[in-house]
């Protein structure tokens, strides 16, 4: 299977923040915003793998500035690191108020996309072309960060209840 650059599946997208969007306060509800970075990691796994993808698992976000009604949110996604079937995917999120273009960033989150078969197994996905430090950089803390993610899992596996 070829190996690909990050900049062949990396993704960007804009969305104005709409009353629907919003929470009492007319801040950008969590929940929406963690559907939108999700929806973004989606298109930048599939355009890496060109298969059907499904999220494993989605990093802690911290949100470090609101966003407000009328803002204009910029998120952008690109592939760190593949392993086998599985993609870590960071999506970069800032907020634009819209009448003053001032910029806030907002988050940082990492997911990761696992590459599937019509019947649901997983399948092997192109590996990724480091070209630069910073790929090589990225591509060794997503190693870091997959290791910890495997002994979380394994660690939730352990205490799950039994017979459920």
């Amino acid at each position: 299977m070829n190996e690909k650059s990050w900049k062949e599946s990396v993704t960007e997208l804009q969305r104005l923040v709409l009353p629907p969007d919003t929470n009492i306060f007319n801040d950008l509800y969590g929940g929406r915003l963690v559907e939108w970075v999700d929806n973004v990691a989606a298109i930048v796994a599939t355009k890496h793998s060109r298969r059907r993808n499904v999220t494993g698992s989605i990093d802690s976000m911290f949100f470090l500035s609101p966003i407000n009604l009328g803002d204009i949110v910029h998120l952008t996604g690109r592939i760190n690191y593949v392993h086998k079937s599985t993609m870590e995917i960071q999506v970069d999120v800032y907020s634009e108020e819209g009448l003053t273009g001032e910029k806030n960033f907002t988050t940082t989150c990492m997911l990761t996309y696992v590459a599937i078969t019509q019947d649901g197994r997983p399948t092997e996905v192109p590996g990724l072309i480091l070209e630069t430090d910073d790929d090589k950089e990225r591509f060794k803390q997503g190693e870091i960060r997959r290791e910890t993610r495997m002994k979380n899992l394994s660690d939730i596996k352990a205490r799950q209840p039994k017979g459920i």
